[in-house]
């Protein structure tokens, strides 16, 4: 398997909310959010982002507090952190008008444990005037869309799909060192639901498969019934 970002239409539609979010319009917001259920590749593709943006990226944890947020933004920012969270924040905030970095939170979900933490986050797009993008699940929008003062900061509201028949085509063609047939293609994403995580684990154990039979291609007939995941995969989307 070869390891790449491939662009499927979540890719594409996150690229083109976070263009939007870089406009400096008068009076038009720059924070954005990524949602889905776990396993449709947000984590990956935020980190994509980040890399191809030279953003800032943290990942919230179910310990956080406030100050532990700010802390964590400071180490990505290689400064010591000051004594006062105030401190902190003015500090994140006039090194990232300095540098023009956007700032990117995963597993943001965490941040509702302790409203101050999303207003942390809001103050911050406020102030530095960047795009601040949020990582979470479907829940988070939902709790988000309740907060009017940080829903009415979020102008791009990504959400991420289930993968296509051809979202999988791609991934296959893209990852695979092996060619995998359309009928076995089928199976495979509707074995998945949509996810990309179980799309790549299914992909690789085929790869794999192919290669101990010394098989440059392969399909229906010749995967047989064979699993294509280690475990019983959930319906991610009823999360």
């Amino acid at each position: 398997m070869r390891y790449k970002i491939v662009t499927t239409k979540n890719i594409v539609s996150l690229s083109s909310g976070f263009q939007e979010s870089q406009r400096r319009e008068p009076g038009i917001p720059r924070m954005g959010l990524i949602y889905a259920p776990t396993g449709f590749g947000k984590t990956t593709a935020a980190a994509w982002l980040v890399n191809r943006e030279n953003g800032i990226y943290v990942r919230a944890v179910s310990l956080w507090s406030p100050t532990t947020m700010l802390m964590a933004i400071l180490a990505e920012l290689s400064i010591a952190p000051p004594r006062f969270p105030a401190q902190m924040l003015q500090a994140i905030v006039a090194q990232m008008k300095l540098s023009q970095r956007p700032l990117f939170i995963d597993e943001a979900d965490y941040l509702l444990h302790n409203p101050r933490m999303i207003d942390a986050a809001r103050d911050i797009h406020d102030r530095a005037e960047l795009p601040v993008w949020l990582v979470g699940s479907q829940k988070l929008e939902k709790q988000i869309a309740q907060r009017k003062i940080v829903a009415g900061r979020i102008s791009q509201w990504v959400k991420f799909s289930p993968c296509d028949l051809e979202d999988t085509q791609r991934l296959a063609k893209e990852l695979c060192l092996v060619e995998v047939q359309v009928d076995l293609l089928e199976r495979l994403h509707q074995a998945a639901k949509g996810s990309i995580r179980s799309i790549a684990v299914g992909l690789s154990r085929i790869e794999a498969f192919a290669k101990v039979q010394r098989w440059n291609e392969i399909d229906a007939k010749q995967w047989a019934e064979r699993p294509f995941f280690f475990t019983r995969q959930v319906d991610y989307q009823e999360e």
